[in-house]
């Protein structure tokens, strides 16, 4: 009788924390994974020392007990899918570092991919291809590449098409190639591909970007001059490129056209000015230039987009700014704005302008209120409150009798606001414990096993 190969232990902690029969949930998955994540750092360190063979079996166990528990998480977060993806490409590392066949570990890969009903493999061959030695790649991409051919061939002689108006046999394999071309830099196959179709924006964005990485900044600059050309020509749905514009001014820079650049930038700021467009702006500035640009720029917002005024003035700290235009918009105009460029502001207002942060917190309570989101009607009272210390401070108790009407007629029926609310207009602080009370509750909470 052969003698039975003993339990690996390490097969032992991946079966425990993979602990199946107990559902993961989306707010467990982090937590989850980071424990997985330690165990596979066990593994990694056996192919440093010199036990490959050993890691192959135990990779192996692990991605297949980790794909039987898919059925057992929520991975909305797409956490356990990325943990997937990333013991994927150990468990190639240990093939080859064991010496294994390069056929036999392409062929495996190549089951994953086919077989995989979770998504865990979407979008996996670049990693593939950044992995796999000389051989591997070699017969990795000869397969797409036949598979692509075969689909492709009734079509040769017709006019070329976008990648996705060929049918799935196609553009698949067209599009794994894609990525293996971008996974090694290999722009001149990765040209020849999109020329047989129709080269996309996206396209375009991917060969500059592979220019660029290797600093030649004018073909780079070239390719998406293209890009953005090709954009107003048709829809381009997946295909079209939201970067070409921001790489068209990098690129600019780049090749020393620095007075288009600058032109660019400004012109994209006027546009859509924000935080970000206006650091970006300021870093083309010269010192002795920036308080014009800086004037520049704040009266271009002002004029086009509340929200990104409101952005630059908290960045700059352009209080007394700020607190003049915000005086001069109505609440609802304030109310439009997302909270997160609210906030950012609403503290430096209060600060030595109340009667604007007092509009600013009603607005952010208001914002709450009037979408129904009575699990946040807690932090719409606490805003409202804020609101009405802020307005009494600067004495415009109209702006919060107004308010207080408002909502009596407009929301009388949200229950779950209401009695609060009223609270806050009678003037009446919430009941809080005494402090001997929150003491004890609070060293209860600390010292519980």
């Amino acid at each position: 009788m052969s003698k039975q190969r003993k339990k690996d232990p390490i097969t032992a902690s991946i079966g425990r924390t993979l602990d199946f029969g107990q559902f993961v949930s989306c707010r467990q998955t982090w937590d989850f994974v980071s424990d997985l994540d330690q165990i596979k750092d066990q593994v990694d360190a056996l192919v440093q020392e010199g036990e490959a063979e050993r890691a192959i079996r135990l990779y192996e166990a692990f991605l297949a007990g980790l794909y039987d528990k898919a059925e057992e998480t929520d991975d909305s977060g797409g956490e356990l899918g990325a943990f997937f993806q990333g013991l994927f490409v150990s468990w190639i590392i240990a093939r080859q570092k064991a010496g294994r066949p390069a056929e036999e570990t392409v062929r495996e890969v190549l089951g994953w991919i086919n077989n995989d009903n979770y998504g865990f493999c979407h979008d996996i061959e670049g990693a593939v291809a950044r992995t796999l030695n000389r051989e591997g790649l070699a017969l990795f991409r000869s397969h797409f590449r036949n598979l692509f051919e075969t689909a492709f061939a009734p079509f040769k002689c017709e006019a070329p098409r976008r990648i996705y108006d060929y049918p799935a046999e196609v553009f698949l394999p067209a599009r794994v190639l894609k990525s293996i071309y971008i996974a090694k830099r290999d722009v001149r196959s990765y040209v020849a591909l999109c020329e047989m179709m129709t080269v996309s924006p996206k396209d375009c964005e991917e060969v500059g970007n592979m220019h660029r990485a290797r600093r030649r900044f004018a073909e780079a600059l070239e390719w998406v001059e293209r890009g953005l050309s090709l954009e107003h020509e048709h829809q381009w749905g997946n295909e079209s490129s939201s970067s070409l514009a921001f790489m068209r001014r990098k690129l600019l820079d780049k090749v020393g056209r620095t007075e288009e650049a600058f032109q660019m930038t400004w012109e994209q700021f006027q546009r859509h000015p924000c935080e970000y467009a206006y650091a970006d702006l300021m870093k083309h500035v010269a010192g002795e230039d920036r308080e014009h640009w800086h004037d520049k720029a704040m009266e271009a917002a002002r004029r086009t987009s509340l929200s990104g005024f409101i952005e630059i003035c908290a960045k700059t700290k352009e209080w007394d700014i700020l607190a003049r235009h915000v005086d001069a918009v109505t609440r609802e105009e304030v109310e439009s704005v997302s909270h997160y460029v609210t906030e950012k502001a609403v503290k430096g207002l209060a600060r030595g302008h109340a009667s604007a942060a007092a509009k600013v917190y009603a607005a952010l309570g208001m914002r709450i209120v009037k979408a129904g989101k009575s699990k946040y009607y807690r932090y719409a009272l606490d805003h409202l409150r804020s609101a009405k210390k802020l307005a009494g401070k600067a004495g415009h108790a109209e702006m919060w009798s107004s308010l207080v009407e408002e909502v009596r007629k407009n929301h009388a029926r949200k229950q779950g606001f209401m009695p609060g609310f009223e609270e806050i207009a009678a003037g009446r602080r919430p009941v809080s414990d005494s402090f001997e009370k929150r003491a004890k509750k609070r060293w209860k909470k600390q010292v519980s096993q």
